[in-house]
């Protein structure tokens, strides 16, 4: 996790040297997520978070580093092949996307769209338990939420709609790392599966290299 992180930062680091422009944005919406697992179900939360996005000199594409809060987590109980369960409950984590893209005219005035794709880290620092036979599980010693890695890694992939300084967006991320580390005897790795959906403001566009000029919207 750490070494991904360093590269991550290094790959920012980098590709910032050949940017022009800055756009900071905020953004924020409502999150859906659940486990890859047959029986696991949707679970509403909530997103919100903040990035720039480096505008490569003379070109269409950019650097978009993100700072995210996320819930994530599911809305049932699933028992697994061992007989211990994942619970329904919710995790409220930081998360760090790191996309490569590319900007992309619409027809309307002022209206372009924006695609991108990259790696994200994250860690959960709190897990709200929420079961029906939350006594029980405990009881019999079968939660094994307490249990989890609590940092994650995957793919995250962004596709937004600008309008001047306003956008809408959907995001989705892809969970690569088994939460369970193998300390468990389960058919399947589980991994998160989570997908964002709201809007946001651009800032105005701040000029941090010697590249082109960029007009105001």
């Amino acid at each position: 996790m750490r070494k991904i992180l360093v590269a991550i930062v290094a790959l920012m680091t980098s590709l910032s040297a050949f940017a022009a422009d800055l756009d900071i944005f905020l953004k924020g919406g409502v999150s859906i997520s659940k486990f890859n697992l047959d029986e696991s179900e949707n679970r509403m939360g909530f997103a919100a978070g903040f990035g720039g996005k480096f505008l490569i000199s003379d070109s269409k594409f950019f650097l978009m580093p993100e700072l995210m809060y996320a819930q994530k987590g599911q809305e049932n109980d699933v028992e697994l092949s061992t007989g211990d369960v994942l619970i329904s409950g919710m995790f409220h984590m930081i998360e760090l996307p790191v996309l490569f893209g590319g900007q992309f005219d619409l027809p309307v005035k002022d209206m372009y769209i924006g695609i991108g794709a990259g790696p994200y880290v994250s860690y959960d620092y709190r897990f709200n338990e929420k079961s029906e036979n939350m006594s029980l599980i405990k009881r019999e010693n079968k939660n094994i939420m307490g249990k989890v890695s609590h940092g994650d890694l995957g793919v995250a992939l962004s596709l937004e709609i600008h309008y001047k300084r306003l956008f809408v967006f959907g995001d989705y991320d892809l969970g690569l790392r088994d939460i369970l580390q193998g300390a468990y005897n389960v058919d399947q790795s589980i991994s998160h599966r989570s997908m964002r959906f709201g809007a946001g403001y651009s800032f105005p566009t701040l000029s941090i290299g010697k590249g082109r000029k960029k007009p105001q919207m």
